[in-house]
């Protein structure tokens, strides 16, 4: 298990070659991008891909794999930018029609990443981005996939997605401290994500602190719920 790596990966100092070094940091561009077109996201994909960095390398991917998990990340909210403004920034609930279209950004951002021929391999980038909302017990989306059916990609970035949402400040609730988002995985272990990787993110609690270290004082103190909070019962458990 190449743990030795994790700080590395994490702050995005891991040496890879030219061109994949390349790829990483134009994935972190454009995962920039779809932030600060959402006031409310802040450093939320690049939270979300150290955190999937840590998990990936703690459960035993190796590097490579790990730096497909990191990319995708990264970009695993590229397919906002399909959904409407007036509906991603509408005030309110939205009505089961426009919380349809919030849904469909996972395949939204796969089809925009599927033309790049590295990323639309199987378990590749694309897969993993289509896969960050479903959940273990097979109550997510777009697909309603559940266990190992779902990639393990898209199950690591299902809790890096959950945690940086839960470290970060909502206009309902501060910002969860690193011990509350964990009891929250916890408490939705083997329902939401998988419990196996649940094991290997509690067993690393110290790289998890160190990556998400990194990132303290990106955000505001208040920030617009985003619309999968809106919609759903349990909001701290809720990725963004």
């Amino acid at each position: 298990m190449e743990i030795r790596c994790l700080k590395e990966l994490a702050s995005g100092s891991y040496r890879y070659g030219q061109m994949a070094a390349t790829v990483h940091q134009l994935a972190t561009v454009l995962g920039k991008a779809v932030d600060a077109k959402d006031k409310r996201l802040f450093d939320h994909s690049a939270l979300t891909a150290d955190l999937a960095s840590v998990l990936a390398l703690a459960h035993g991917l190796s590097s490579k794999q790990t730096g497909v998990v990191h990319i995708a990340g990264h970009l695993h909210d590229i397919g906002k930018i399909g959904i409407p403004d007036a509906i991603l920034f509408k005030r309110g609930r939205l009505d089961a029609s426009e919380w349809e279209a919030v849904r469909r950004h996972p395949a939204i951002g796969a089809e925009i990443l599927a033309p790049i021929e590295l990323f639309a391999k199987r378990n590749g980038v694309a897969e993993l981005v289509l896969c960050h909302h479903e959940s273990f017990d097979g109550s997510g989306y777009p697909r309603g996939l559940s266990g190992a059916d779902i990639p393990l990609g898209g199950r690591i970035l299902a809790v890096a997605d959950s945690m940086a949402a839960m470290l970060e400040h909502r206009v309902y609730r501060p910002a969860l401290t690193l011990d509350e988002a964990l009891a929250e995985i916890e408490r939705h272990r083997g329902t939401r994500y998988d419990p196996e990787l649940c094991r290997s993110l509690f067993g690393h609690a110290g790289a998890v602190a160190e990556a998400v270290a990194r990132h303290s004082g990106t955000a505001p103190r208040e920030a617009e719920p985003t619309r999968e909070e809106q919609a759903a019962p349990t909001p701290a458990a809720v990725a963004v």
